[in-house]
Protein backbone atom coordinates (compact mmCIF):
# COMPACT_ATOMS: atom_id res chain seq x y z
CA UNK A 1 0.00 0.00 0.00
CA UNK A 2 1.39 3.53 -0.61
CA UNK A 3 1.55 6.56 1.37
CA UNK A 4 -1.59 7.94 -0.44
CA UNK A 5 -3.47 5.31 -0.36
CA UNK A 6 -2.83 5.18 3.55
CA UNK A 7 -3.59 8.64 3.55
CA UNK A 8 -6.92 8.50 1.98
CA UNK A 9 -8.14 5.47 4.26
CA UNK A 10 -7.14 7.22 7.25
CA UNK A 11 -9.03 10.69 6.41
CA UNK A 12 -11.78 7.71 5.69
CA UNK A 13 -11.77 6.69 8.82
CA UNK A 14 -11.87 9.64 10.63
CA UNK A 15 -14.66 10.40 8.62
CA UNK A 16 -16.33 7.19 10.17
CA UNK A 17 -15.34 8.23 13.62
CA UNK A 18 -16.98 11.53 13.16
CA UNK A 19 -19.89 10.40 12.37
CA UNK A 20 -20.24 8.12 14.98
CA UNK A 21 -19.35 10.95 17.56
CA UNK A 22 -22.59 12.41 17.22
CA UNK A 23 -24.22 9.26 17.30
CA UNK A 24 -22.88 8.81 21.07
CA UNK A 25 -19.98 6.86 19.84
CA UNK A 26 -16.70 6.53 21.51
CA UNK A 27 -13.58 6.07 18.90
CA UNK A 28 -9.97 5.81 20.04
CA UNK A 29 -7.87 5.80 17.30
CA UNK A 30 -5.41 2.70 17.54
CA UNK A 31 -1.32 4.08 16.94
CA UNK A 32 0.22 3.76 13.58
CA UNK A 33 -2.54 1.81 12.09
CA UNK A 34 -5.35 2.17 10.30
CA UNK A 35 -8.11 0.81 13.36
CA UNK A 36 -9.75 2.41 15.46
CA UNK A 37 -11.13 1.13 19.04
CA UNK A 38 -15.13 1.93 18.97
CA UNK A 39 -17.06 1.91 22.05
CA UNK A 40 -20.87 1.74 22.14
CA UNK A 41 -23.52 4.23 23.84
CA UNK A 42 -24.19 2.98 27.54
CA UNK A 43 -28.34 3.39 26.36
CA UNK A 44 -27.47 0.54 24.62
CA UNK A 45 -28.78 -2.81 26.29
CA UNK A 46 -26.11 -5.19 27.69
CA UNK A 47 -26.15 -8.72 27.89
CA UNK A 48 -25.20 -9.94 31.47
CA UNK A 49 -21.72 -9.92 32.95
CA UNK A 50 -20.29 -7.27 30.08
CA UNK A 51 -19.04 -4.19 31.24
CA UNK A 52 -19.35 -2.33 27.75
CA UNK A 53 -19.67 -3.06 23.92
CA UNK A 54 -16.46 -1.99 22.04
CA UNK A 55 -15.74 -3.01 18.80
CA UNK A 56 -12.54 -2.69 16.64
CA UNK A 57 -13.01 -0.92 13.07
CA UNK A 58 -9.55 -1.68 11.09
CA UNK A 59 -9.19 -1.77 7.40
CA UNK A 60 -8.27 -5.45 6.22
CA UNK A 61 -5.57 -5.60 3.02
CA UNK A 62 -5.90 -7.31 0.07
CA UNK A 63 -7.27 -9.46 -0.53
CA UNK A 64 -9.83 -8.54 1.45
CA UNK A 65 -9.45 -4.46 0.62
CA UNK A 66 -12.61 -3.29 2.77
CA UNK A 67 -13.38 -2.17 6.78
CA UNK A 68 -13.83 -4.96 8.73
CA UNK A 69 -15.46 -4.82 12.54
CA UNK A 70 -13.99 -6.90 15.06
CA UNK A 71 -15.24 -9.44 16.61
CA UNK A 72 -17.62 -10.46 14.00
CA UNK A 73 -20.61 -11.44 16.67
CA UNK A 74 -24.39 -11.65 15.96
CA UNK A 75 -24.93 -9.24 18.79
CA UNK A 76 -28.01 -6.11 18.05
CA UNK A 77 -25.32 -3.50 19.26
CA UNK A 78 -23.10 -5.05 16.49
CA UNK A 79 -25.27 -5.54 13.73
CA UNK A 80 -26.65 -1.64 15.01
CA UNK A 81 -23.08 -0.52 14.35
CA UNK A 82 -22.86 -2.31 11.35
CA UNK A 83 -25.33 -0.54 9.46
CA UNK A 84 -24.64 2.81 10.52
CA UNK A 85 -20.84 1.91 9.56
CA UNK A 86 -22.65 0.95 6.15
CA UNK A 87 -24.67 3.47 5.58
CA UNK A 88 -21.72 6.38 6.39
CA UNK A 89 -19.75 4.47 3.91
CA UNK A 90 -22.13 4.65 1.10
CA UNK A 91 -22.27 8.59 2.09
CA UNK A 92 -18.39 9.23 1.63
CA UNK A 93 -18.24 6.71 -1.33
CA UNK A 94 -21.19 7.92 -2.97
CA UNK A 95 -22.66 4.63 -3.45
CA UNK A 96 -26.18 3.81 -2.84
CA UNK A 97 -27.74 2.63 0.14
CA UNK A 98 -28.59 -1.48 0.30
CA UNK A 99 -29.88 -2.70 3.62
CA UNK A 100 -29.67 -6.39 2.44
CA UNK A 101 -26.15 -8.30 3.52
CA UNK A 102 -25.25 -10.57 0.61
CA UNK A 103 -23.67 -13.37 2.08
CA UNK A 104 -20.42 -14.35 -0.32
CA UNK A 105 -20.12 -18.32 -0.69
CA UNK A 106 -16.75 -19.81 0.34
CA UNK A 107 -14.52 -19.93 -2.39
CA UNK A 108 -12.84 -23.68 -1.78
CA UNK A 109 -10.81 -23.36 -4.79
CA UNK A 110 -8.45 -21.47 -2.55
CA UNK A 111 -7.99 -24.16 0.21
CA UNK A 112 -5.59 -22.10 2.61
CA UNK A 113 -7.22 -19.93 4.96
CA UNK A 114 -6.77 -17.32 7.72
CA UNK A 115 -9.44 -17.86 10.44
CA UNK A 116 -9.64 -15.75 13.64
CA UNK A 117 -10.49 -17.88 16.56
CA UNK A 118 -13.47 -16.88 18.38
CA UNK A 119 -14.83 -17.86 21.57
CA UNK A 120 -16.94 -20.88 22.03
CA UNK A 121 -14.83 -23.25 19.40
CA UNK A 122 -15.90 -20.72 16.57
CA UNK A 123 -14.03 -19.46 13.84
CA UNK A 124 -14.25 -17.05 10.91
CA UNK A 125 -12.83 -16.35 7.97
CA UNK A 126 -10.32 -13.41 7.22
CA UNK A 127 -9.06 -14.63 3.91
CA UNK A 128 -8.31 -17.55 1.26
CA UNK A 129 -5.20 -18.38 -0.65
CA UNK A 130 -3.88 -20.42 -3.23
CA UNK A 131 -0.87 -21.38 -1.40
CA UNK A 132 0.64 -21.43 2.14
CA UNK A 133 2.84 -18.81 1.90
CA UNK A 134 0.80 -16.44 0.65
CA UNK A 135 -1.13 -17.48 3.58
CA UNK A 136 1.76 -17.01 6.18
CA UNK A 137 2.69 -13.80 4.58
CA UNK A 138 -0.85 -12.45 5.05
CA UNK A 139 -0.92 -14.10 8.43
CA UNK A 140 2.36 -12.13 9.83
CA UNK A 141 0.92 -8.88 8.78
CA UNK A 142 -2.30 -9.48 10.81
CA UNK A 143 -0.27 -10.34 13.90
CA UNK A 144 1.72 -7.30 13.33
CA UNK A 145 -1.15 -5.05 13.41
CA UNK A 146 -4.43 -6.77 14.88
CA UNK A 147 -1.68 -8.13 17.94
CA UNK A 148 -4.84 -8.76 20.57
CA UNK A 149 -6.66 -11.06 17.74
CA UNK A 150 -5.75 -14.86 17.24
CA UNK A 151 -5.31 -16.36 13.72
CA UNK A 152 -4.42 -19.04 12.60
CA UNK A 153 -3.42 -20.71 8.81
CA UNK A 154 -5.75 -23.57 7.94
CA UNK A 155 -6.12 -25.93 5.15
CA UNK A 156 -9.52 -26.50 4.75
CA UNK A 157 -11.64 -28.45 2.09
CA UNK A 158 -15.29 -28.91 2.79
CA UNK A 159 -16.71 -32.53 3.54
CA UNK A 160 -18.38 -33.22 0.43
CA UNK A 161 -15.79 -32.24 -1.94
CA UNK A 162 -13.90 -35.25 -0.35
CA UNK A 163 -16.40 -37.75 -1.60
CA UNK A 164 -16.89 -35.80 -5.03
CA UNK A 165 -13.26 -36.55 -5.59
CA UNK A 166 -13.58 -40.16 -4.46
CA UNK A 167 -16.17 -40.90 -7.10
CA UNK A 168 -14.69 -39.83 -10.31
Amino acid sequence: MNHTEWLRLQTEGEKICSSLRQQNYRCLKQTRRLSWKIIAPLSLPLPTGEAEHSYLLTWLPSPVSDWSLIPNDTTPTREKLWKHLQSILNTIRGTQATDQHIEQPEDYSRPWAIVRLLPDAQRYTVARFYNRADAQDHLRFLKRFIPAAEFEVIFDVPADFDSKTSVE
